[in-house]
């Protein structure tokens, strides 16, 4: 098995809260708050409807950052396409 980097360790071991706290809500709870969050960013204009992107779009980026060792190049290059996209989407809603 390969030891990991110090990185990525770091990275999980900040992330055992929040993952906790994900795994104690209800299991519908977070994909219908993903889901609100990006239908409001996409249909509100401006920097509002930016922010709310942006913050699906760091969710998605941490939930890939945990996956990335287990994942096969090409489901990588399909989170690195998701993140492009939403994070394209954030900037043009930003300057709507």
């Amino acid at each position: 098995m390969r030891q990991q980097s110090p990185r990525r360790q770091s990275i999980e071991r900040l992330s055992l809260r929040p993952a906790a706290y994900l795994h104690h809500l209800p299991r519908w709870l977070p994909p219908v708050a993903v889901a609100i969050l990006f239908v409001a960013g996409t249909a509100i204009h401006g920097w509002a409807g930016a922010a709310m992107l942006l913050v699906v779009a760091c969710f998605v980026g941490w939930l890939a950052a945990l996956s990335w060792p287990a994942l096969r190049p090409q489901s990588r290059a399909l989170r690195v396409a998701v993140l492009a996209a939403l994070l394209a989407l954030a900037l043009w809603q930003g300057l709507r």
